[in-house]
Protein backbone atom coordinates (compact mmCIF):
# COMPACT_ATOMS: atom_id res chain seq x y z
CA UNK A 1 0.00 0.00 0.00
CA UNK A 2 0.98 3.49 -1.11
CA UNK A 3 1.34 5.99 2.12
CA UNK A 4 1.85 9.02 0.30
CA UNK A 5 4.48 11.70 2.63
CA UNK A 6 5.65 15.09 1.61
CA UNK A 7 8.31 14.96 3.92
CA UNK A 8 11.65 12.64 4.82
CA UNK A 9 10.82 11.53 7.87
CA UNK A 10 8.79 8.69 9.00
CA UNK A 11 7.66 6.73 11.97
CA UNK A 12 8.75 2.97 11.96
CA UNK A 13 7.68 2.07 15.40
CA UNK A 14 4.83 -0.46 13.72
CA UNK A 15 7.15 -1.85 11.04
CA UNK A 16 9.81 -2.51 14.02
CA UNK A 17 7.24 -4.65 15.74
CA UNK A 18 6.39 -6.67 12.56
CA UNK A 19 7.75 -10.30 11.33
CA UNK A 20 10.88 -10.30 9.39
CA UNK A 21 9.82 -9.13 5.58
CA UNK A 22 7.57 -6.98 6.06
CA UNK A 23 7.82 -3.52 4.20
CA UNK A 24 6.25 -0.37 3.86
CA UNK A 25 5.95 2.04 0.47
CA UNK A 26 6.12 5.81 0.69
CA UNK A 27 6.08 8.61 -1.56
CA UNK A 28 9.21 10.99 -0.24
CA UNK A 29 9.85 14.91 -0.99
CA UNK A 30 10.83 18.32 0.01
CA UNK A 31 10.43 21.54 -1.62
CA UNK A 32 14.16 22.45 -0.90
CA UNK A 33 17.00 20.53 0.18
CA UNK A 34 20.13 21.65 0.83
CA UNK A 35 22.70 19.69 -0.77
CA UNK A 36 26.82 21.32 0.15
CA UNK A 37 28.08 24.44 1.06
CA UNK A 38 30.19 26.17 -2.18
CA UNK A 39 32.89 28.09 -0.48
CA UNK A 40 35.51 28.14 -3.28
CA UNK A 41 33.98 31.25 -4.24
CA UNK A 42 33.58 34.08 -2.02
CA UNK A 43 30.33 34.97 -4.08
CA UNK A 44 29.26 31.30 -4.78
CA UNK A 45 25.26 30.38 -3.66
CA UNK A 46 25.41 26.78 -1.33
CA UNK A 47 24.19 23.96 -3.78
CA UNK A 48 20.27 23.78 -3.35
CA UNK A 49 18.01 21.16 -4.76
CA UNK A 50 14.80 21.76 -5.76
CA UNK A 51 11.16 19.91 -6.19
CA UNK A 52 12.78 16.77 -4.64
CA UNK A 53 10.61 13.70 -5.05
CA UNK A 54 10.83 10.09 -5.30
CA UNK A 55 9.85 6.77 -3.63
CA UNK A 56 11.10 4.41 -1.32
CA UNK A 57 10.31 0.71 0.22
CA UNK A 58 11.44 0.13 3.95
CA UNK A 59 12.11 -3.84 4.62
CA UNK A 60 12.43 -5.17 7.95
CA UNK A 61 15.38 -7.16 8.63
CA UNK A 62 15.85 -9.24 11.30
CA UNK A 63 17.70 -5.80 13.60
CA UNK A 64 17.73 -3.35 11.05
CA UNK A 65 15.43 -1.62 8.33
CA UNK A 66 16.41 -1.54 4.66
CA UNK A 67 15.48 1.71 2.75
CA UNK A 68 15.59 0.98 -1.04
CA UNK A 69 14.16 3.44 -3.97
CA UNK A 70 15.03 6.86 -5.95
CA UNK A 71 14.87 10.09 -6.14
CA UNK A 72 15.44 13.17 -8.26
CA UNK A 73 15.02 16.79 -8.04
CA UNK A 74 16.68 19.81 -9.94
CA UNK A 75 19.90 21.38 -9.14
CA UNK A 76 21.13 24.92 -9.41
CA UNK A 77 24.25 24.25 -10.92
CA UNK A 78 27.25 26.41 -12.77
CA UNK A 79 28.33 25.17 -16.23
CA UNK A 80 31.85 24.45 -16.27
CA UNK A 81 32.51 25.90 -19.83
CA UNK A 82 30.84 29.25 -19.89
CA UNK A 83 29.91 29.71 -16.36
CA UNK A 84 26.67 30.11 -16.49
CA UNK A 85 24.25 29.20 -13.75
CA UNK A 86 21.32 26.80 -15.18
CA UNK A 87 18.96 24.26 -13.56
CA UNK A 88 20.33 20.32 -14.12
CA UNK A 89 17.59 17.31 -13.41
CA UNK A 90 19.32 14.70 -11.53
CA UNK A 91 18.12 11.55 -10.62
CA UNK A 92 19.84 9.23 -7.81
CA UNK A 93 19.27 5.33 -6.17
CA UNK A 94 19.12 5.33 -2.33
CA UNK A 95 20.21 1.86 -0.26
CA UNK A 96 20.28 2.12 3.11
CA UNK A 97 20.43 0.46 6.15
CA UNK A 98 18.88 1.74 9.39
CA UNK A 99 19.90 0.36 12.96
CA UNK A 100 17.18 1.57 15.57
CA UNK A 101 18.90 3.13 19.24
CA UNK A 102 15.90 2.45 21.34
CA UNK A 103 14.42 -0.98 21.48
CA UNK A 104 10.51 -0.85 20.09
CA UNK A 105 8.95 -2.93 22.95
CA UNK A 106 11.12 -2.76 25.97
CA UNK A 107 12.09 1.16 25.40
CA UNK A 108 15.95 0.11 26.46
CA UNK A 109 18.80 1.76 24.48
CA UNK A 110 19.59 -1.06 21.99
CA UNK A 111 23.20 -3.30 22.63
CA UNK A 112 24.95 -4.61 19.84
CA UNK A 113 28.02 -7.36 19.19
CA UNK A 114 30.90 -5.85 18.09
CA UNK A 115 30.18 -8.07 14.78
CA UNK A 116 26.91 -6.42 15.08
CA UNK A 117 28.32 -2.46 14.52
CA UNK A 118 27.92 -1.00 10.83
CA UNK A 119 29.28 2.26 10.63
CA UNK A 120 27.97 2.99 7.45
CA UNK A 121 24.45 2.46 8.68
CA UNK A 122 22.28 5.61 10.17
CA UNK A 123 20.33 5.57 13.49
CA UNK A 124 16.92 5.55 13.71
CA UNK A 125 15.74 7.87 16.60
CA UNK A 126 14.99 7.08 20.09
CA UNK A 127 12.02 7.93 19.15
CA UNK A 128 11.43 5.46 16.09
CA UNK A 129 11.62 8.01 13.09
CA UNK A 130 13.27 7.30 10.14
CA UNK A 131 15.18 10.32 8.91
CA UNK A 132 16.03 10.04 4.79
CA UNK A 133 17.51 13.49 4.57
CA UNK A 134 21.42 12.03 4.92
CA UNK A 135 20.61 9.43 2.46
CA UNK A 136 18.78 11.54 -0.67
CA UNK A 137 21.64 14.32 -0.16
CA UNK A 138 23.77 11.78 -1.33
CA UNK A 139 22.33 10.04 -4.12
CA UNK A 140 21.53 13.81 -5.26
CA UNK A 141 25.45 14.70 -5.06
CA UNK A 142 26.64 11.55 -6.27
CA UNK A 143 24.08 11.62 -9.42
CA UNK A 144 25.65 15.19 -10.25
CA UNK A 145 28.25 15.08 -13.11
CA UNK A 146 31.65 16.07 -12.68
CA UNK A 147 32.02 19.19 -15.02
CA UNK A 148 28.50 20.41 -15.46
CA UNK A 149 27.13 21.72 -19.01
CA UNK A 150 24.32 23.83 -19.37
CA UNK A 151 23.88 21.78 -22.58
CA UNK A 152 26.34 19.54 -24.78
CA UNK A 153 27.65 21.88 -27.71
CA UNK A 154 28.03 24.97 -25.51
CA UNK A 155 31.03 27.06 -27.01
CA UNK A 156 32.16 28.56 -23.70
CA UNK A 157 34.18 31.44 -22.73
CA UNK A 158 36.37 33.43 -25.13
CA UNK A 159 40.01 32.50 -23.81
CA UNK A 160 41.02 35.82 -24.49
CA UNK A 161 38.76 38.24 -23.46
CA UNK A 162 35.94 36.61 -21.80
CA UNK A 163 33.28 37.02 -24.36
CA UNK A 164 30.74 34.29 -23.84
CA UNK A 165 30.77 32.38 -27.16
CA UNK A 166 27.30 31.08 -27.17
CA UNK A 167 25.65 34.58 -27.90
CA UNK A 168 28.21 34.45 -30.67
CA UNK A 169 32.09 35.04 -32.32
CA UNK A 170 33.53 37.81 -30.57
CA UNK A 171 36.35 40.30 -32.27
CA UNK A 172 39.45 38.39 -30.62
CA UNK A 173 41.84 37.27 -33.82
CA UNK A 174 42.58 33.52 -33.38
CA UNK A 175 46.19 32.63 -31.96
CA UNK A 176 47.94 30.53 -34.32
CA UNK A 177 51.21 29.98 -32.75
CA UNK A 178 52.28 26.87 -31.06
CA UNK A 179 53.90 27.42 -28.02
CA UNK A 180 56.13 24.79 -28.30
CA UNK A 181 58.12 26.57 -29.87
CA UNK A 182 58.34 29.84 -27.62
CA UNK A 183 61.66 28.78 -26.57
CA UNK A 184 63.52 28.45 -29.67
CA UNK A 185 62.27 31.99 -31.12
CA UNK A 186 63.83 33.49 -28.13
CA UNK A 187 67.22 32.14 -28.82
CA UNK A 188 69.86 34.97 -30.91
CA UNK A 189 72.91 33.39 -32.27
CA UNK A 190 74.88 34.65 -30.00
CA UNK A 191 73.71 31.92 -27.51
CA UNK A 192 75.03 29.30 -29.94
CA UNK A 193 77.83 27.11 -28.69
CA UNK A 194 80.67 28.30 -31.25
CA UNK A 195 83.47 24.96 -32.48
CA UNK A 196 86.64 25.33 -34.24
CA UNK A 197 84.67 22.73 -36.65
CA UNK A 198 87.21 19.72 -35.84
CA UNK A 199 84.79 16.71 -35.24
CA UNK A 200 87.62 14.93 -33.85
Amino acid sequence: METPNTDLVFNVAQLLKEPLGSNRKFDIGAPELRLSEQTDRPDAEALEARGVAGNVKITRLSKDLLVQGKVSADVRLECSRCLTAFSLPVEGRLEENYQPTVDVDTGRPVRREADEEDDTAFSISPNHELDLTGPVRQALLVALPLKPLCREDCAGLCPQCGADLNEGPCDCQPDTTDDRWEALRELSLQDLPTGDGNLN
